[in-house]
C-alpha cells in the first residue's frame, strides 16, 4: 500500500489519539486553563478581558476559547483543541510531502505529532496558547515554499500576526522566514518581508483598534506587556540553560531532538541548504531554542520547537533514503518509527485510562450550593477553575494574585488597594483560601502573614496584603472547611 494514500488519514487518527487525554470527562481544568475559560466566559457574557480579569496572556486564547465554550462548553474546547492539531498536522504534511515526498513528510509528521504529549498533556484538561500557535506556524512554512508574491507573504504575515496575539514570543518561524528570503534574494527580499510585516500588523491593528473602541487599550499593554517584560527579565541565564536543556529532555523518549538536532548538524556541516524549507528550519530551530527561554521553564512552552524539528526530521529521513540501500533504509525507517512511537503510546494510554479525583469539581459544587447566581466569591490564591466550574463570578479582577500583586518589578501599593476596594464594594458571600495550593501565597492568617517568607524570590506579597487580610478577618468568619479540598472557609459575618 503506497504511504501516500494513508497517510493523512493515520496521521488525524493519531492526532485524535493524543487528545483523548485531554477530553474534559472526568478531569478538572488545569490551574492556567481554569483562567482561560473564565476570561472566555466572562468574553461571551459581555465582559472584557483586562479590565474584569487581570491576566497577561494576549487575547487569542480567550476567543478561541470563547467560541468553543459557545459551541458546546468544555467539550466544544475539546473539540476546537482537535481540529486546530489536525490541521497542523495536514498543514505540516503537506509543507513536508511538497518538498520530500509521502514516506519523509509522513515520518516527519508523526515525529513532532507523537512528541507533543510530552509538552502539552497533564493530570486535567490543559488549554495552552503554544498548542493554537501550532498550525500557524506550519501554514507559514506552507506558503513560503512557493514563490514568494506578495499575497502569500500578506498571509505568511497574518498568520504572524495571529501567532502573536496567543504569545509574542512565538514568532521563530517568521524571524527564519525573513532571513532566509533577505538571503536568497538579497535586495529583492524587501518588498516580501515588507508584505510579511504589513500582513503581520493587520491582526494587532484589528485588536488593537476593539480595545481602543472598548476602553482597554492601556489595560491590555499594561498586562500583557508591561507585565510580561517584569516577569520575562528575572531570571538568570543559568536558569534558562537549566530550563532550555529540561526541554530537550521532554522530546528525549520519542527521539525526536536527537533526530533533529542530527539533522541540523548534518545540514549545516554539509551545506544542504539549498531546499528553502529546510534553511528555514535550521535557522527557525537555534531562535525557538532561545525565545523559549524568555520565561519559566514550563513543559508547554516548547510546543513552538515542534514545527522546525519535524522538518529536520522529515529531512533526515529523505537524507536516509537517498544515501542508504532501499532496503537497509526501508528496515531502519520501520523499526525507527516504532521505537518512536512506543514511549509516546505508553504515556498516552495511560493519560486516557486516568481520571483525577474532581476534587476541584467538587469544591464547585460547594460553591454552587452554597451561594446564589448573584453572588460573587473570592479564591484566595490561584484556582480560578473553580469560579468558572461553580459560574460564580469573582469581585475583583485579580481572580488570581500572585502575578498581578506580588511579583517583584510590577506589583505597587496601588494594585493590592485596587483589591481591597473591590471586597469591600462588592463583598464575596464566600472565601475559600486556597492558599496551601497555590503557587508563592501566603495563608489567610495575618499573624502568620507576618512571618511568611515567599519561597520564590519573584514572588514577594507587599505589606499592603496585610491590609486585605485585615479587613477579611474583621469582616468574614471562619465556616469550617470546604469538604473536597479541605481548604478553610470564610463566610460574610452577618450586619
Amino acid at each position: 500500500m503506497r504511504v501516500g494514500v494513508v497517510a493523512v488519514p493515520l496521521l488525524v487518527l493519531v492526532a485524535i489519539a493524543v487528545m483523548l487525554p485531554n477530553n474534559p470527562t472526568g478531569r478538572d481544568p488545569a490551574e492556567d486553563t481554569g483562567v482561560f475559560f473564565y476570561a472566555a466566559q466572562r468574553l461571551l457574557d459581555g465582559g472584557l478581558p483586562y479590565r474584569d480579569i487581570w491576566d497577561h496572556k494576549p487575547p487569542g486564547v480567550y476567543v478561541v476559547d470563547a467560541a468553543g465554550l459557545a459551541l458546546g462548553g468544555r467539550a466544544g474546547i475539546w473539540v476546537v483543541q482537535l481540529a486546530f492539531l489536525v490541521a497542523a498536522v495536514v498543514l505540516g504534511y503537506l509543507a513536508m510531502r511538497r518538498e520530500f515526498g509521502n514516506v519523509p513528510a509522513f515520518v516527519g509528521s508523526l515525529a513532532w505529532l507523537v512528541a507533543s504529549p510530552r509538552l502539552f498533556l497533564e493530570q486535567g484538561q490543559t488549554n495552552f496558547v503554544e498548542f493554537f500557535a501550532v498550525p500557524l506556524q506550519f501554514g507559514a512554512l506552507l506558503l513560503s515554499m512557493r514563490p514568494l508574491t506578495i499575497s502569500r507573504a500578506l498571509a505568511i504575515g497574518v498568520l504572524g500576526g495571529a501567532a502573536v496575539l496567543f504569545k509574542p514570543t512565538l514568532v521563530g518561524i517568521w524571524i527564519a522566514i525573513g532571513l532566509v528570503t533577505l538571503f536568497h534574494r538579497r535586495r529583492a527580499g524587501a518588498i516580501p518581508i515588507a508584505g510579511i510585516a504589513i500582513g503581520g500588523l493587520i491582526p494587532l491593528l484589528l485588536v488593537g483598534t476593539w480595545a481602543i473602541s472598548r476602553g482597554i487599550l492601556a489595560d491590555l499593554v499594561d498586562e500583557t506587556l508591561v507585565y510580561n517584560r517584569a516577569y520575562a527579565s528575572f531570571l538568570p541565564a543559568a536558569q534558562r540553560l537549566s530550563d532550555l536543556i529540561g526541554g530537550l529532555r521532554l522530546t528525549l523518549p520519542s527521539g525526536l531532538v536527537l533526530i533533529a538536532f542530527t539533522a541540523w548538524l548534518y545540514a549545516v556541516v554539509t551545506r544542504r541548504l539549498r531546499s528553502p524549507l529546510v534553511f528555514i528550519a535550521v535557522v527557525a530551530l537555534p531562535l525557538e531554542l532561545v525565545l523559549s527561554t524568555f520565561g519559566r521553564g514550563y513543559h508547554y512552552y516548547y510546543l513552538a520547537w515542534l514545527p522546525a524539528m519535524g522538518v529536520l526530521a522529515a529531512f533526515g529521513v529523505s537524507e536516509l533514503r537517498r544515501l542508504a540501500p532501499p532496503r537497509p533504509a526501508r528496515i531502519a525507517l520501520v523499526f525507527g518509527t516504532l521505537a518512536m512511537c512506543a514511549q509516546p503510546a505508553l504515556l498516552v494510554t495511560r493519560l486516557a485510562l486516568t481520571t483525577d479525583a474532581g476534587r476541584f469539581r467538587g469544591a464547585a459544587a460547594y460553591v454552587a450550593a452554597n451561594s446564589r447566581a448573584e453572588d460573587t466569591v473570592f479564591i484566595w490564591g490561584a484556582h480560578t477553575e473553580i469560579l468558572f466550574l461553580a459560574q460564580r463570578l469573582a469581585p475583583t479582577r485579580y481572580v488570581y494574585q500572585y502575578a498581578p500583586l506580588y511579583t517583584r518589578g510590577y506589583s505597587t501599593p496601588a494594585r493590592v488597594a485596587d483589591l481591597l476596594a473591590d471586597l469591600e464594594r462588592n463583598r464575596p458571600v464566600l472565601i475559600l483560601d486556597a492558599s496551601l495550593e497555590s503557587p508563592v501565597t501566603p495563608p489567610l492568617d495575618g499573624a502568620a502573614f507576618r512571618t511568611w517568607i515567599s519561597p520564590d524570590i519573584q514572588y514577594t506579597p507587599p505589606p499592603e496584603m496585610a491590609d486585605v487580610i485585615g479587613f477579611i478577618e474583621k469582616s468574614y468568619e471562619r465556616a469550617g472547611t470546604e469538604p473536597a479540598t479541605g481548604w478553610p472557609v470564610w463566610r460574610l459575618r452577618a450586619p
